[in-house]
């Protein structure tokens, strides 16, 4: 019996997060969907049923990828990303599924970093940029694990992901999950509705991602058919983007930015530039 299908899966949280991680110092990379048993085993639980093909196993997530390309000695020390469907032997609930697509994180740990004793330093980076990238969308907590840590939405018991270090053979890694989709599109669906229908990373103030957190909401409020908070995003775009202009360009003020404004829309006007 086939299993039933995820909730719609939202490709733009996977760009987002893909572009939010390589901000980040996330090498972003691409890795094999298919990897051999040895690959397999070092992540998988005892009872796990591998999905196989004539030419290898699916991977349940990136990071047996990642380990594929350690044990054949392609993949040097440092901290990557990479983005692979999952396919795994459960449902354990409507958050969790037999195949879904997730980002992964992985920080490949150098001699001298274990030498160092770095282990507990890289894993909080990892999850304190997990933290960062969930908390665009929702209240997030941390909860320790035999494992390591998890990071829970808000005051629910819904896990959206998991981090800690791993070692095989003479390799030493520390694994996260960036996002996984549709899990959570469907943690964002259970939150209450404010203003707006859809749901948006906020973007920080003073960057550019605050002047595209303010377009997608603009973009809601005319889907709504509501002028009054479309006229309301107008202006916070406007504020956004003097934020932006404060920012990165002091020196030239929003005055200047609007005598380029009119200069634009009369070469618009007439034709030409």
């Amino acid at each position: 019996m086939i299993p039933p299908l995820p909730q719609k899966i939202d490709y733009k949280i996977i760009a987002d997060a893909l572009e939010f991680y390589r901000s980040r110092g996330y090498t972003e990379m691409e890795v094999p969907w298919i990897v051999s048993d040895e690959a397999k085993m070092v992540t998988a639980p005892e009872k796990d049923k591998p999905f196989r093909t004539h030419l290898g196993t699916l991977v349940a997530s990136a990071e047996q990828s990642f380990v594929e390309l350690m044990l054949h000695h392609t993949l040097r020390a440092g901290k990557y990303v990479s983005c692979t469907p999952c396919y795994r032997d459960e449902i354990r609930d409507d958050l969790h599924h037999c195949w879904f697509l997730k980002v992964e994180l992985i920080d490949v740990l150098s001699e001298e970093q274990l030498s160092n004793g770095e282990i507990n330093l890289q894993l909080n980076e990892m999850i304190e940029s997990a933290e960062s990238f969930f908390k665009r969308y929702l209240p997030i907590r941390r909860k320790e694990t035999r494992e390591g840590v998890d990071l829970i939405c808000g005051d629910q018991p819904w896990e959206l992901g998991s981090y800690g270090f791993r070692s095989y053979q003479h390799l030493n890694w520390i694994y996260g999950t960036g996002v996984a989709e549709p899990r959570l599109s469907i943690a964002l669906s259970k939150q209450p509705k404010g203003y707006h229908l859809s749901t948006f990373p906020r973007g920080e103030y003073g960057e550019i991602s605050k002047i595209e957190e303010e377009i997608s909401e603009l973009k809601d409020a005319l889907s709504q058919e509501n002028p009054i908070m479309a006229l309301t995003e107008l202006s916070d775009l406007v504020g956004a983007v003097q934020a932006l202009l404060e920012a990165r360009f002091p020196y030239i003020s929003a005055e200047e930015l609007l005598r380029m404004t009119e200069a634009t829309r009369r070469a618009f006007k007439s034709g030409h530039r």
